[in-house]
């Protein structure tokens, strides 16, 4: 089968100042479980990522706007809570489109492992209700059925690509050359496909002759990052995180969810959580440094994209009660 001209395999991977940085070993950490490492030494980050958040913790703003071409939908009784759920999720993000004037006439947006095609064909809506000449470019490595965006009337606006967002060209597909901005989009990114798209939106943005507008990303599953391909390493380092801290930080991120990385049922010897750990933390407060490590996480990200000409800031697009990954990075071109 002939390669696609926008596929070329790991352009993505890393950015173009790092390709000649020879790699570099994980210090012993990589695949270690956190009860393996030195009490001492993770003492040791548990204090550096208390002090690192203290500084960043005043970027997160707390937003929860939404689109009302989702209005109707989420009136809709015989919806369960999980597809309530997920169009709350969608009507956010489309809100917070707006509400950034990124919703303009002759764009091409762009989403990022579309999965299923909900978030586009609601956008695809928006389009061909309220703006002109926009297109609306679906990207995932994977074939789905059932897909969302068949139901998409205007068949000319849209279009879906088969590719890994590590591979990506954007700026060599055929739909997005007659737009003059672009939009990316993403609700399903998870773990280190935002740092894809990441590095796939500032690549293009050196090369297309479209102006890169700028991104809203859900972020979520941070346990899945990778430090070749993270895109804030520069912004850890520069704050004293090594590669071995990352490694650690990337296990630590489970407790946000349930505090030590367990299933509940392994916890109920401690209904409270109020046992502490070998750390002297209890439960709550392993959750909370959990959390601090999702967001020094992503405020390396946003470092990454302000370096690069944008405008960033992390938003609570959602309450923790529809999802505790409630937290989404929204970048505008200078």
């Amino acid at each position: 089968m002939e390669q696609k001209p926008y596929i070329v395999p790991g352009i993505n991977c890393t950015s173009d100042e790092e390709q000649s940085e020879p790699p570099q070993p994980a210090e012993g950490v990589s695949g270690e479980k956190l009860s393996d490492i030195p009490l001492e030494k993770l003492k040791a980050l548990i204090e550096k990522i208390d002090r690192l958040y203290d500084t960043v913790e005043p970027l997160i703003k707390d937003q929860s706007p939404r689109h009302s071409i989702l209005e109707q939908e989420l009136t809709v009784e015989h919806y369960g809570p999980q597809t309530l759920k997920h169009l709350t999720q969608s009507s956010a993000l489309l809100g917070l489109l707006e509400q950034y004037d990124f919703l303009q006439n002759d764009t091409a947006f762009v989403e990022f492992g579309a999965g299923k095609g909900q978030v586009s064909y609601w956008l695809a809506r928006i389009v061909e209700t309220q703006l002109q000449h926009c297109k609306v470019l679906l990207v995932d490595r994977a074939s789905h059925r059932h897909k969302k965006d068949n139901k998409i009337e205007t068949r000319e606006i849209v279009q879906r690509v088969r590719a890994d967002i590590a591979d990506l060209e954007l700026h060599k597909v055929d739909l997005l050359e007659s737009s003059k901005r672009l939009v990316g989009i993403g609700k399903h990114l998870c773990g280190s496909a935002t740092d894809l798209a990441l590095r796939c939106l500032v690549r293009s943005r050196a090369k297309s002759a479209v102006r890169i507008k700028g991104c809203l990303f859900a972020l979520c599953c941070h346990h899945r990052c990778e430090w070749r391909t993270f895109a804030g390493k520069r912004f850890l380092l520069a704050n004293d995180i090594t590669r071995a801290d990352f490694e650690c930080i990337v296990r630590m991120v489970s407790w946000a969810v349930c505090g030590t990385g367990r299933s509940r049922d392994r916890q109920e010897d401690d209904p409270n959580g109020s046992k502490q750990d070998r750390c002297g933390l209890t439960r709550t407060q392993r959750e909370t440094i959990g959390k601090k490590c999702k967001r020094i996480l992503d405020i390396a990200r946003l470092n990454y994209m302000v370096q690069n000409g944008y405008d960033a800031m992390l938003n609570c697009y959602v309450t923790s009660e529809i999802t505790l990954e409630n937290i989404c990075l929204i970048c505008v071109d200078k």
